[in-house]
C-alpha cells in the first residue's frame, strides 16, 4: 500500500492512499465467497450460485462494500505507518470506484494537533491583584450572622401593621374581576418596606389592624409578572392575619459564644476578617493563573484545530446555560449566534491547553499514581463517597485518565506560574468586579481532550402560588 502525506498546515493533513489491486481482488473474492454461502437465487441451490450470477445482481451492493472495507481498512494502516494523531473523522474528498486491474486510490484530509514547542514561559510578566479587607465587609459578614440568629416572635402588645412588621396575609388580585396566575397568596409571610411586593403593596397594609380586611387598587409594573397583568390596574383584596417581629441578638461577646468558635466578639471579628482574606488569597491566587494563561497565550501563537474549538463551544455552550443537547437543538438560531461571540473564547481556551500539554512535555511532567490515588481521596471527601468506589465510577465513565490529564495541565500551569514576574497591585472590589465580569476562570478543559481517536470515514454519503411575591 503506498501513502502520501500532504502537510496543509499545522492542524491539517491530506493523506493519499492507494490500494494494490492484488489487495483489491483479493477482497472481492472473499467477499463473493461469503455472498455465494447466504445469497438464494431462483434456479440454483443455497451456496452453489456462479460469481457471474452474483455478480449479475449484487455487483454494486459487493463493490461499495469492499470499497468502503478497504478506505477504512487504509486509511487506518496509513495512520499507523506515518504516525498520525487524527483529532476528527477523516473527509474524504471522493469515493473511489473499482477498476479491473487499477489500484484503488483515495484521498483523504484529517485535523490533527499542531507540534507545539513553547519558547516563552518562563519570566512571563503578569500583574496579581491585591485587595484589603475593609471594616465594611467585616460589618456585613457579621450582619449576616445576626440576621441568621433572628427569631420571629409574634406581636402581641398591639394590633396595627407598622413598617418593619412581619405581615401574615391572604390576598387576592384581579383584572377586569377576573384572577391571574400568581395573584394569589394564602398565609403568605410580607415583611413591611422590603419591597418584595410590588411598589405600594406594603404601603397599603400599614394601618391595618389583624382581622381587618382591605381593597385597594394599583397599577401593575409594565417590567414584572405576568404579560396579561403588565401595566394594567389590579384591584387586591387583603386580609391582615398575623403580625410577627424580627428580634435580633445583641451583638455582643454572648453573641460569639453562642456561635461556639469565640469567646469574645473581638475575636469573632477578626476571624470573620481572616475568613475574608483567606476567600480574597483564592480569588487573587485563581486571578493570576488567569493572568498567565492570558500572556502565555499571547507569547506563544498557534494555530489551533477547528474541530476542537468546535468541542468547546459546545461545552461552553452547555455549562454556561445549563441545557441538555436536546434543548439546545431547539435553540438553534439563537444559540448559533451565541456560539460565534463565544468562538474568540473557546479559541483562547484551546490554545492554552495546548500549550500547557506542551510545557508538561518539554518538562517531562507527569502524574503518578499516588498522585492520582490522592486526588480521589480529595474528590471522594467532597462528594462524600468511598475513594474505591469513586474511582471504580470514574474508571466505567472513562473519566480516570481525563482527571490524570487535568492534574498534569494543572502542574505545567503551576510551572509557569511559578517561573512568572509577578507585580502586585492593590485595588478595588469595583475594579475586582469590571475584571472578573465575563472572564473564565477554567483552563482545565477536561472535555476537549481526547484520549483515543476515531478513523471512522466520512462518506459524505395554572398554578397559584402564595410565595410569588413578584406577582403581589
Amino acid at each position: 500500500m503506498k501513502v502520501d502525506v500532504e502537510t496543509l498546515s499545522s492542524v491539517e493533513k491530506k493523506v493519499s492512499v492507494a490500494v494494490p489491486w492484488d489487495d483489491v481482488k483479493r477482497e472481492l473474492d472473499v467477499a463473493y465467497r461469503d455472498l455465494a454461502k447466504r445469497a438464494k437465487v431462483k434456479g440454483f441451490r443455497a451456496g452453489k450460485v456462479p460469481r457471474p450470477v452474483l455478480e449479475k445482481f449484487y455487483k454494486q451492493a459487493v463493490e461499495e462494500q469492499v470499497v468502503s472495507h478497504l478506505v477504512d481498512e487504509g486509511f487506518r494502516q496509513a495512520v499507523k505507518d506515518q504516525d498520525l494523531f487524527p483529532i476528527d473523522s477523516p473527509r474524504i474528498e471522493a469515493f473511489p470506484a473499482l477498476a479491473k486491474d487499477s489500484d484503488l486510490e483515495f484521498t483523504v484530509t484529517v485535523q490533527v494537533k499542531p507540534e507545539v514547542t513553547v519558547e516563552h514561559f518562563k519570566g512571563l510578566e503578569v500583574e496579581k491583584k491585591i485587595r484589603q479587607v475593609s471594616d465594611e465587609e467585616v460589618d456585613r459578614e457579621l450582619a449576616g450572622l445576626r440576621e441568621r440568629a433572628t427569631v420571629i416572635e409574634p406581636i402581641t402588645d398591639r394590633k396595627e401593621c407598622q413598617k418593619g412588621d412581619l405581615a401574615v396575609i391572604d390576598f387576592f388580585g384581579f383584572v377586569d374581576g377576573e384572577t391571574f396566575k400568581g395573584g394569589k397568596g394564602i398565609n403568605y409571610t410580607v415583611e413591611i418596606g422590603s419591597g418584595q411586593m410590588i411598589a405600594g403593596f406594603e404601603d397599603e397594609l400599614i394601618g391595618m389592624s389583624i382581622g381587618d380586611e382591605k381593597k385597594f387598587e394599583l397599577v401593575f409594573p409594565k417590567d414584572q409578572g405576568p404579560e396579561e397583568v403588565r401595566g394594567k390596574t389590579v384591584e387586591w383584596k387583603v386580609d391582615l392575619k398575623e403580625l410577627k417581629s424580627k428580634i435580633l441578638p445583641e451583638l455582643d461577646d454572648d453573641f460569639a459564644q453562642d456561635l461556639g468558635e469565640y469567646d469574645t466578639l473581638a475575636e469573632l471579628k477578626e476571624g470573620l476578617r481572616a475568613n475574608i482574606a483567606t476567600r480574597e488569597d483564592a480569588r487573587a491566587k485563581r486571578m493570576l493563573r488567569d493572568a498567565v494563561m492570558e500572556a502565555l497565550v499571547d507569547k506563544n501563537p498557534l494555530e489551533v484545530p477547528p474541530v476542537m474549538v468546535d468541542r468547546q463551544l459546545d461545552y461552553l455552550l452547555q455549562d454556561s446555560l445549563r441545557m441538555s443537547k436536546d434543548q439546545m437543538e431547539q435553540m438553534r438560531e439563537v444559540l448559533m449566534k451565541v456560539r460565534e461571540e463565544l468562538r474568540p473564547r473557546a479559541t483562547r481556551q484551546v490554545a492554552g491547553m495546548l500549550l500547557l500539554e506542551s510545557v508538561a512535555r518539554q518538562e517531562s511532567i507527569e502524574v503518578t499514581d499516588q498522585e492520582l490515588d490522592g486526588r480521589i481521596q480529595e474528590l471522594a471527601r467532597e462528594n462524600r463517597m468511598q475513594p474505591k468506589d469513586l474511582k471504580i465510577q470514574l474508571k466505567k465513565s472513562d473519566q480516570l485518565e481525563s482527571l490524570r490529564y487535568n492534574m498534569r495541565q494543572d502542574k505545567a500551569l503551576d510551572m509557569v506560574v511559578e517561573a512568572a514576574v509577578v507585580t502586585e497591585r492593590t485595588v478595588t472590589q469595583e475594579e475586582l468586579d469590571a475584571e472578573e465580569h465575563g472572564h473564565d476562570h477554567d483552563h482545565d478543559h477536561d472535555h476537549d481532550h481526547d484520549h483515543d481517536h476515531d478513523h471512522d470515514h466520512d462518506h459524505d454519503h395554572d398554578h397559584d402560588h402564595g410565595h410569588d411575591h413578584d406577582h403581589g
